[in-house]
């Protein structure tokens, strides 16, 4: 198997660091903790962007977006359900 990617994620604009996946009424959620909002459930009105961190900070300032791709919900929550990804805490500013 190989090992998860760690990722950046971006929820509406804004890093997020802790993200997890909790069994809703009607299958996987998308589980968000702010420091101030608290904790919440995202769904498809919400803009989730991930960044790959494997790509050197250089390359992804030559990127579209500095290299944030814009992913659907379903998306999301299936990569971290099969474990291809991992929502890592990465400390910059963008």
């Amino acid at each position: 198997m190989l090992a998860a990617r760690n990722v950046a994620l971006r929820v509406n604009g804004v890093r997020v660091t802790t993200a997890r996946l909790r069994l809703g009424e009607e299958g996987p959620e998308l589980v968000i903790t702010d420091p101030r909002l608290g904790e919440f459930a995202a769904d498809e009105s919400f803009t989730l962007e991930l960044l790959e961190l494997l790509v050197p900070p250089e390359m992804r300032s030559r990127l579209p977006n500095g290299g944030w791709r814009k992913v659907p919900l379903r998306i999301l929550v299936a990569l971290l359900r099969s474990g291809a990804i991992r929502i890592a805490d990465y400390p910059f500013s963008s």
